[in-house]
């Protein structure tokens, strides 16, 4: 979603110095409202530019034992995304599927791709190409609790980063809670650790933990600022008896920013 970010002057002024003589101010001195407001500047003046994006991108999901994380699935893909004026269209297409390290056919493939597209639809999940700053937007800002909890000078992704603490007031699966980490010399999102503000609870499964990170670089040209890693770890119980421990990772490789993407591409077929 394009929102209509507005960068006064007052607002860089009342940022106590946004280069590295920040880190070195005292959390007290920093403005939280300002450096949020040019964090938004910053995200906007590259969301702009951006029309589309293509990746390469590898999912591998298992459960945890007693002997470590198990691999069960593996999934090769492409994933295309086309921001609108106040959408993002979202496709994935499936290439190679892994079951148990072994690849499947064809026909399995396939079904194991409508499954988990009519999985991410019809629980509204999040992907690559969904806004992590949406609590952030003016426009949201009255859902949320955010609070600023100075530099962290803790190694974040070889990041020293301004960490703000999100909290939803709205309890649904489309809302968040999160910590949220920007680069202090570039405003960037370098990585959010959150999980939904209410967990999904159906008559067969009912999940009582899902906590996701995503992570955020530069491309190998250093030109684009984009999802390179996105993490889930998660447990619930599924029909009456059995406990259910998850985790999934997916990486971003290799995109393609402005490559020009038809609109028929994310045309629906819902057969």
């Amino acid at each position: 979603m394009r929102h209509k970010l507005r960068a006064t002057t007052v607002a860089m002024a009342a940022l106590i110095v946004v280069t590295t003589t920040a880190v070195a101010a005292e959390p007290e001195r920093i403005d939280p409202e300002a450096l949020i407001e040019q964090i938004l500047t910053v995200y906007e003046r590259q969301h702009s530019q951006i029309k589309d994006i293509t990746f390469d991108a590898e999912y591998v999901e298992g459960e945890e034992s007693d002997e470590g994380f198990v691999e069960k699935v593996r999934l090769i893909k492409t994933i295309y995304t086309k921001y609108t004026n106040d959408s993002a269209l979202y496709r994935e297409k499936f290439h190679e599927y892994y079951k148990d390290g072994e690849l499947q056919p064809e026909k399995e493939l396939e079904k194991e791709a409508k499954e988990r597209i009519k999985r991410r639809m019809e629980h509204n999940q999040r992907t690559a190409g969904h806004p992590m700053l949406e609590p952030f937007f003016p426009d949201q800002r009255d859902d949320y609790n955010i609070t600023y909890e100075g530099v962290n000078y803790d190694d974040v992704e070889g990041h020293i980063c301004h960490e703000f603490l999100v909290r939803s007031q709205v309890e649904d699966a489309d809302h968040l809670n999160g910590t949220y980490y920007f680069d202090a010399d570039s405003f960037r999102l370098v990585r959010c650790d959150f999980s939904p503000a209410k967990l999904v609870k159906k008559t067969f499964f009912r999940l009582n933990t899902l906590d996701m990170t995503i992570e955020y670089g530069f491309d190998v040209d250093s030109t684009w600022w984009l999802p390179t890693r996105f993490e889930l770890e998660g447990s619930g119980k599924a029909a009456i008896f059995f406990g259910v421990n998850f985790s999934g990772t997916e990486y971003f490789r290799n995109p393609r920013v402005n490559t020009g993407l038809a609109d028929s591409l994310f045309e629906v077929n819902y057969d």
